[in-house]
């Protein structure tokens, strides 16, 4: 039962976190399935989102959140392969959603 509640609430925790960056691929536009969507860090990372964002305070979700872009999983392949760039931080904050 426990790991099925830690499993809903990382779930819970990337769909806001999702929608929080704007719901789409920074690069190419992705947004059909939530689940190819992944975080890439351009900032230092305190702490990775989908570890252990389900044990932290939305205060520091958001605040980790600010030193990420989203990307859909072959974009962010790309990012991590040095294939392409990941976006600037300054052009994905223009695009969040405030969530309250």
């Amino acid at each position: 039962m426990l790991l099925v509640a830690v499993r809903e609430k990382r779930r819970r925790v990337k769909l806001v976190a999702i929608k929080y960056k704007g719901g789409k691929c920074m690069i190419c536009g992705y947004r059909k399935y939530a689940g190819a969507l992944d975080l890439h860090h351009v900032g230092r990372k305190v702490f990775g989102i989908g570890d252990s964002g389900y044990t932290r305070s939305w205060d520091d979700i958001r605040n980790e959140l600010r030193k990420c872009v989203l990307l859909c999983a072959n974009c962010h392949r790309e990012v991590e392969g040095g294939i392409t760039r990941a976006p600037r931080l300054r052009q994905s904050r223009e695009k969040l959603w405030k969530i309250r």
